[in-house]
């Protein structure tokens, strides 16, 4: 920074510093420069858990952010379990799934390198010798928790778009050099970042949200799951088969399938179990959840652990993540028309109430219908549901089907109707079925914290242990290991009080069967059918083309018109612009 000195008594000593200085022409030179880095920003362990937060935070935003950029991608919008309610949306109609598409996918290539930054600023931060910690328990479990977000930020990349960089050093100037990696590469560098995760995390926490040990045994046992499909080496099975245990069998806290009735809305007739699971209050371990693992806060104005805290529009912004499969939450209601002109409201016991004005936003005794943007597939509502015995995952007080129209018909008689004349791909996104039918509970709440609708306070699961009893049956059916499979899948069906199978059901296809049943919503479908899926043998492809919805008002009368080639997404073409020093291959087909 240049300095102009004007006024004439300053000279003089301005001359005397220029003097005083000429002996050494290098430190005349030199400026004083101020760096932000991680060896300047993290000096105590407080600022390093801090930045940990900052991770958790960004999981919050990816899970709880407005409609454009919600978390359907992931969970799976346009696979074989839902998809959107208009052809204009990408990966509903896949034709629309380009490098230029203009921001679903970036989107989360975007977060999840940053979410990559962050954990290498922590790890780096951890290894600052200037940082003293008051013993090497502390030290290693912050280390540990930005190793888990590492592979986690890996895993969830190489999931959307096949080879990916690995990143694992802090990049203190631009580098326009990037170069994919190939995805089992990527899956190694996952494995050691969580193998160190797993032997030092805490087995508990007071900090809901937080990571613990059995989070990282539990991505740990996908990971090796995807080396062994990949590198063809059945040691990965073995070890796929350790991590899983290891939340099972108790090593790593005490975990166990919630089988009776619990939390704060226990004694409510009518309902079950796997209802429990969703209720306001109940999805922590800290509140008596034993089967949650990993769960992202919704605390509204109230941080907890660094996580939480969301603006006011996030009521709104959470309400989306019901997928607006069914009616979004009663106060949001949406105001019809009969016949004859009069106004009416919908109410999940087939009550109509009439009204004056076009919208309403009604007190907490209402139950209204908006409009949806998704609507699951007829795998999800019926194909998945057969022959599996009485289901408490398919019980009414879960997936509410007894909805009535206006003229007092239930729309389950309505669709009974149209199944027996088999004119299931008849119906378009315009019919009402999507803003009304039916109503999935997992993602709903009917009532809210001390009757203040802004306090939606329902959390998100990202891990839940009956995911680490189907991985771990995943691993033994590939290993052979048949029967222990089917006991694994067993013990997850029986808590539903579903058919027990045999042995020879055991497929993956039954496997992934079982994982919408239990796992609708929640778990990254996207990475679950990619991770499975190779050129030659598109899992992701194969199942949208068998289950995913057939739209007849498109041209293309083999709808969904998904191409064998979009078993992985494409590279935003922003990246690949960008990276102009080296080469980032697109993937094939774009």
């Amino acid at each position: 920074m240049k300095r102009y000195i004007y006024l004439s008594k300053y000279i003089f000593l301005s001359i005397a510093i220029i003097t005083a200085v000429s002996c050494n022409k290098d430190r005349f030179l030199e400026e004083p420069v101020f760096q932000l880095t991680t060896e300047t920003s993290y000096s105590t362990p407080a600022q390093i858990d801090l930045a940990i937060n900052s991770m958790h935070n960004k999981m919050q935003y990816l899970s709880f952010s407005s409609y454009q950029y919600h978390n359907y991608i992931m969970t799976g919008l346009g696979l074989d379990g839902f998809f959107s309610t208009t052809n204009s949306f990408v990966t509903s109609n896949w034709s629309l799934l380009t490098p230029t598409e203009p921001g679903y996918v970036s989107h989360w290539a975007t977060n999840l390198s940053q979410v990559l930054t962050y954990a290498n600023n922590v790890i780096e931060a951890c290894n600052n010798p200037a940082v003293k910690f008051s013993n090497d328990v502390q030290k290693n479990e912050l280390l540990a928790e930005g190793m888990f977000f590492r592979a986690w930020s890996h895993r969830c990349l190489v999931g959307l778009f096949g080879d990916w960089p690995i990143i694992t050093e802090v990049q203190k100037v631009p580098k326009l050099d990037f170069v994919r990696a190939p995805r089992v590469d990527v899956w190694k560098q996952c494995k050691a970042d969580l193998s160190f995760a797993a032997a030092n995390l805490p087995n508990t926490t007071s900090r809901p949200g937080r990571i613990v040990r059995a989070a990282a045994d539990h991505l740990l046992a996908e990971i090796c799951i995807s080396l062994g499909d990949h590198t063809k080496d059945a040691k990965y099975y073995d070890e796929a088969i350790t991590a899983a245990s290891n939340v099972i069998g108790g090593k790593d806290g005490d975990y166990q399938l919630m089988k009776g009735r619990f939390g704060k809305r226990a004694t409510e007739a009518g309902k079950n179990v796997y209802w429990d699971l969703f209720r306001a209050g109940n999805f922590n371990y800290q509140e008596g959840n034993k089967e949650a693992i990993w769960v992202v806060q919704y605390d509204y104005a109230n941080a907890i652990g660094g996580t939480g805290g969301m603006p006011n529009s996030a009521t709104s912004n959470k309400l989306l993540l019901e997928f607006a499969f069914q009616s979004t939450s009663y106060f949001v209601n949406r105001q019809l028309k009969d016949a004859s002109g009069n106004s009416y409201f919908f109410f999940g016991d087939g009550a109509v109430k009439f009204a004056n004005g076009q919208s309403s936003q009604t007190g907490n005794d209402e139950r209204g219908v908006g409009a949806s943007q998704n609507r699951p597939t007829n795998y999800f509502f019926y194909t998945i549901w057969e022959n599996n015995g009485q289901d408490i995952r398919n019980a009414e007080a879960n997936i509410e089907r007894n909805i009535k129209q206006a003229g007092g018909k239930p729309w389950n008689d309505v669709f009974a109707e149209i199944k027996a004349r088999g004119d299931w791909n008849k119906i378009i996104p315009s019919d009402t079925i999507r803003s009304i039918y039916p109503r999935i509970w997992k993602f709903s709440t009917d009532k809210h914290i001390n009757g203040n609708q802004e306090f939606y306070d329902a959390d998100i699961y990202i891990m839940r242990l009956p995911e680490t009893y189907l991985l771990r049956a995943e691993a033994y059916m590939k290993k052979g290991a048949t029967d222990l499979a089917k006991n694994d899948i067993n013990e997850v069906r029986s808590r539903s009080n579903a058919r027990l199978i045999s042995d020879a059901e055991v497929t993956m296809d039954y496997i992934l069967d079982e994982r919408t049943r239990e796992l609708f919503g929640e778990e990254y479908r996207l990475v679950t059918l990619t991770r499975l899926s190779t050129k030659e043998n598109p899992v992701l492809v194969n199942r949208v083309k068998k289950y995913g919805w057939k739209w007849p008002d498109l041209p293309n009368e083999n709808r969904p018109n998904i191409q064998n080639h979009q078993w992985v997404y494409p590279i935003p073409q922003s990246i690949i612009d960008a990276n102009t020093d080296g080469e980032f291959k697109q993937n094939e087909g774009y």
